[in-house]
Formats: C-alpha cells, sequence, structure tokens
C-alpha cells in the first residue's frame, strides 16, 4: 500500500467515483482506504486529517458491517501515553462496508491476517474537495490487531446476507431507520489511530 500512498500528492485530482459529500471506505490491496469529499473544507478539517485523532468503531446493523470513525483535535504532546483529544472536528461518519461490494473474482484476500492475528492494519486517509476530488490532505496510520480481526470477522460473517443489488436496499432502509450518530455512537468495538 505504500506504493499507493506514494503516487498520491497534495493537489492531486483523484478518478473515484463519489457521489455525494461524505466517506467512502474500501478494502485496496493489503490495507483499507478512507476516501473522505467535502465542498467548503475548512483549515481545521484539512488538519484534523493530517494531525488529529481519529476514533475509529465497528457495528454490524441488518447484517451489513458499519465502518464509522470521528476526528478529534490533538490538544499538546505528552512525554509518554496518548496526547490529550480536544474538540470534535469531525462528527461521526458510518460507512457502509460489505463483500457484496466487490466483484467475487476480486475479494480481498483475508488469509494473511488471519494466519498472523497480531498483524495491523493500514488505513489510507483521503481528503479531497467535492465534487472536484482534488486532494487536500492525506493521513497513513494502522488500526489495532484486535479491530483488525472483528473488521475481518464481521466481513466474512455477514457476507452470505446480502446478493449486490440486496445491498443498497438494506443501507437505504439502515439510514432511514437510525438517525445519523447513532450507528457510530452503539460502536462496542472501538480504537484509535496508530493502535
Amino acid at each position: 500500500m505504500s506504493g499507493h500512498l506514494e503516487r498520491l500528492s497534495i493537489g492531486d485530482h483523484i478518478h473515484r467515483s463519489h457521489e455525494a459529500e461524505g466517506a467512502r471506505f474500501s478494502w485496496v490491496e493489503d490495507s483499507c482506504e478512507l476516501v473522505i469529499s467535502y465542498s467548503n473544507l475548512q483549515a481545521k478539517e484539512i488538519r484534523g486529517v493530517q494531525q488529529g485523532g481519529f476514533e475509529m468503531g465497528l457495528n454490524v446493523v441488518e447484517s451489513i458491517p458499519f465502518f464509522c470513525f470521528r476526528i478529534f483535535e490533538v490538544l499538546g504532546a505528552k512525554d509518554y501515553g496518548p496526547p490529550p483529544v480536544g474538540q470534535l472536528v469531525l462528527p461521526w461518519h458510518e460507512c457502509p462496508f460489505h463483500l457484496s461490494r466487490f466483484n467475487p473474482q476480486a475479494l480481498p484476500c483475508f488469509d494473511e491476517f488471519r494466519a498472523r492475528p497480531q498483524t495491523h492494519l493500514g488505513i489510507l486517509v483521503i481528503l479531497t474537495d467535492w465534487p472536484g476530488m482534488t486532494v487536500e490532505a492525506l493521513r497513513f496510520f494502522t488500526v489495532s490487531p484486535f479491530f483488525t480481526q472483528k473488521l475481518i470477522e464481521a466481513l466474512l460473517s455477514t457476507a452470505p446476507a446480502y446478493t449486490r443489488e440486496g445491498y443498497e436496499q438494506g443501507v437505504q432502509r439502515v439510514f432511514q431507520t437510525y438517525p445519523v450518530n447513532t450507528i457510530g455512537d452503539g460502536c462496542r468495538v472501538r480504537c484509535k489511530s496508530g493502535d
């Protein structure tokens, strides 16, 4: 994945489909990619992606795994322990993520992660303006082995629940049923960037 990160720079235009403002989480090769797109980006949002503290959560609602995240401002560094977090920069974003979105011939390979349960999953975060999709900030960090294993477990255990066609209807049903932030607030599996 590091090769993918090296090919992207701030100011580049990315050519990925992004239907609306918001965030999209996907699996790319042996890491994950989180593309966040907003119009009228503010400096604090750009700084938040570049330097802030990400809190990630995993929730499964109606057999759809949701990768959730929010970003906090990080206040001055300490000599030891996690840095103190401050003001919320971006509230919970709830990204549905199901294996039915993948071409069956190109499913992610989880074998290496399952064979080595202490492996940290890497996540490349790309912040773009919308709709132009110009890169405004980049960040790469890892999540804890526990979070990595729980994400893979959620993907594998829910795979039979939806077809490619039924998945979109399932996502719409969940978003109509659950108010914004309730999926993120309900996450029982959580970690912070760099865990």
